[in-house]
């Protein structure tokens, strides 16, 4: 059984590591930290897991054992050589002019190994400098290209709240962040406003979400109708926080109020329109005079009768028409079929004059 660890390494960066359950380690101290080609001197950041099996702290680097005075000395050693190096990979950058930012340089704990970060907007070409990087230190070189977050996460400083930046104080890694967090936190959408010191979203944006969510179901949405002590309104705006909320009486005016004190919520419906009492249409009544006749009204069957009558002699005249159109193509037939006759005979065609007059008193006697 082993203990994991999170330990910070000399370039600021992060990494677990597992040690012994007999090492006693505690947040604060040193320790030697054996990696896959050099040991280094990291500092424990806090316990991450206490009697974790040996499957899961297998791919993990092993803590040896904590840092003596010696050790101590060593790494300020190491400290000012890493500085020597600093200024010497700035001086061969600008001589090669690349688009780079160099960040740290740190030594391993034994030197084997001199570790720099650096930033670029896009990918840079750093062969050529690794090369004569590595010939002047006379060790083994490893260029780390990094992020913007992870710059800041190094560097550290403090928040616009005022605390130490949490990518510094306590992440270990940077989830992915949208704007929709900060419209379920009723956040300002200006970038000043929602951007950190990177220039990035904020990292609270995504840790404080899910606490914000669940503060959202108890509480009313901006516009929507709710009713209170004084009356119905309208939610002007509201605190998720203090879980104080703003109304516009329909009356006039303003009232706020706590969350719980709102009788009842009408989520996402509209006030409910009037009802507009339709009027009566008067009836007229017709006076009975004495002696006079009276005829009896016909029965309401005979409508729909009426109604029968007149689709039946419409679809009468449909027929009508059918048939007189079938005669008419039947005697357009046969004229064309005499006109292509009289052709394959040699004999000459009617003139137009009298087909015409045929198609003349053909029409006639349709009419008739």
């Amino acid at each position: 059984m082993n203990n994991i660890y999170l330990t910070r390494l000399p370039n600021g960066m992060t990494c677990e590591a597992f040690a012994a359950v007999d090492l006693i380690l505690k947040p604060g101290d040193f320790a030697i930290l054996k990696r896959d080609y050099s040991l280094e001197y990291v500092q424990i950041v806090r316990v991450l897991l206490n009697d974790a099996p040996t499957e899961q702290t297998s791919p993990l680097p092993e803590i040896q054992r904590i840092a003596t005075v010696i050790d101590r000395a060593t790494a300020t050693e190491n400290e000012a050589h890493a500085k020597s190096a600093y200024r010497t990979a700035c001086q061969m950058v600008e001589k090669m002019g690349l688009p780079m930012k160099l960040l740290n340089a740190s030594y391993s704990f034994d030197r084997k190994l001199v570790t720099i970060q650096f930033t670029a907007d896009g990918r840079v070409d750093f062969r050529e400098l690794v090369k004569e990087l590595s010939h002047a230190l006379g060790t083994r070189l490893d260029l780390r290209q990094i992020g913007v977050r992870d710059e800041t996460s190094i560097c550290g400083g403090i928040a616009v709240c005022g605390q130490v930046l949490c990518c510094s104080r306590f992440l270990r890694e940077f989830n992915s962040i949208n704007v929709k967090m900060a419209k379920d936190q009723d956040l300002s959408l200006t970038p000043s406003t929602i951007s950190g010191v990177c220039g990035r979203l904020k990292c609270c944006l995504k840790f404080e979400h899910e606490g914000y969510v669940e503060m959202e179901k108890s509480m009313p949405r901006r516009g929507e109708l709710c009713e209170c002590e004084k009356g119905r309104g309208r939610v002007a705006d509201r605190n998720m926080l203090t879980q104080m909320v703003t109304l516009s009486l329909e009356d006039g005016g303003s009232v706020t109020l706590h969350a719980s004190e709102l009788k009842y919520r009408l989520r996402g419906k509209a006030p409910e329109p009037k009802k507009v009492q339709q009027e009566e249409k008067p009836v007229f009544e017709i006076p009975i005079i004495a002696g006079a006749k009276t005829f009896a009204a016909e029965p309401a069957a005979a409508v729909p009768e009426e109604n029968e009558n007149i689709s039946e002699a419409h679809n009468s005249s449909n027929g009508k028409n059918q048939k007189n159109s079938d005669k008419r193509n039947q005697k357009n037939n046969r004229r064309n079929h005499r006109k292509n006759n009289n052709r394959r005979k040699g004999q000459r065609p009617q003139n137009d004059d009298q087909s015409n007059r045929r198609n003349y008193h053909y029409d006639q006697d349709e009419q008739d």
